[in-house]
């Protein structure tokens, strides 16, 4: 063993630091034991300790995993107000959305109106909501919706049609006259179901909303507000935010008998605080929307 000589500055260097530790007020320890988590207070009658530092092992599985007090807590309120407060939960909806050939759309609807009334009938849990072609917006395109008793139905609803010689033979016969088509599994807005079927003979103006993210909480608390200013003038038939597909897009149908009648009721509405008070709060959280009107096929529950 070799032993280094130590200098008397530096033993008195030492002594300095050692006599300035021993004279730290224990108040400022609380402080350092913040800035550093890896630190952990100990109290004790006599005064206070610290902990060794915890493993770097531990801080990076504390960090990738997050720390047993909050998997204790569970998910968080504002998870929980989502599923509770915006969606009805008790039906998925699907909103389908199909682009037709111009030169085909004649085929097109005559091979859903033949499809489309036997398939609702067939005992499986999903139901024809309504079926409508764009008159006024993005021509050639028709919209439907499905209800599914929640996301188990539509599971056990296409497993059956998976398996089912008539709806194979269905989709590829369609495929041929689309152009184009896209889907969305939807929720309803627990404040806003959709309407049951029936006849009214009217138009229906479809609106889409694209938000911008984070914002559908808002979003559903200031319609809730202005839902009962419209219904003054107009009843609505359904709200839907999307869940798989484009998300944080917000689905509107209204029915009206008329454009004319649409102008009417929707300035009449203008004059209801609420509503003005409803339109200059959500447009702030909108990216882009799209209004397009449409008329029902023949088979719809909703015409």
């Amino acid at each position: 063993m070799v032993l280094v000589p130590i200098s008397s500055s530096s033993l008195a260097r030492r002594s300095l630091v050692g006599a300035a530790t021993r004279s730290l007020s224990p108040s400022i320890i609380p402080s350092r034991a913040f800035a550093s988590p890896s630190r952990i207070l100990l109290q004790e009658e006599g005064g206070q300790k610290e902990s060794q530092p915890t493993s770097k092992q531990g801080i990076l599985k504390s960090l990738l995993h997050g720390s047993p007090s909050a998997k204790a807590e569970g998910p968080t309120t504002f998870a929980q107000s989502h599923s509770q407060q915006v969606a009805r939960g008790k039906y998925i909806h699907e909103i389908q959305r199909q682009s037709v050939r111009p030169d085909k759309v004649e085929q097109y609807r005559q091979l859903i109106g033949e499809y489309f009334p036997k398939l609702a009938s067939q005992g499986l849990p999903v139901r024809l909501t309504g079926s409508w072609e764009v008159t006024v917006g993005d021509l050639e395109t028709f919209y439907h919706i499905w209800e599914y008793d929640g996301y188990a139905g539509f599971d056990q609803a296409h497993l059956a049609l998976s398996k089912d010689p008539a709806f194979q033979k269905f989709q590829s016969s369609i495929r041929q006259l689309l152009s184009d088509r896209s889907n969305w599994l939807t929720q309803e807005f627990s404040f806003w179901p959709s309407s049951p079927p029936r006849t009214t003979n009217g138009l229906y103006e479809l609106r889409t909303y694209h938000l911008k993210p984070g914002h559908l909480l808002e979003w559903e608390q200031h319609w809730r507000r202005g839902l009962e200013a419209r219904r003054k003038f107009v009843e609505p038939i359904g709200a839907w935010f999307t869940q798989i597909g484009g998300l944080h897009t917000v689905f509107h149908i209204w029915e009206y008998p008329s454009l004319e009648e649409r102008k009417r009721t929707r300035d009449a509405a203008w004059q209801v605080e609420t509503w003005n008070d409803t339109v200059s709060q959500t447009v702030k959280l909108i990216d882009k929307m799209h209004a397009q009107i449409m008329v029902p096929l023949p088979f719809s529950p909703l015409k």
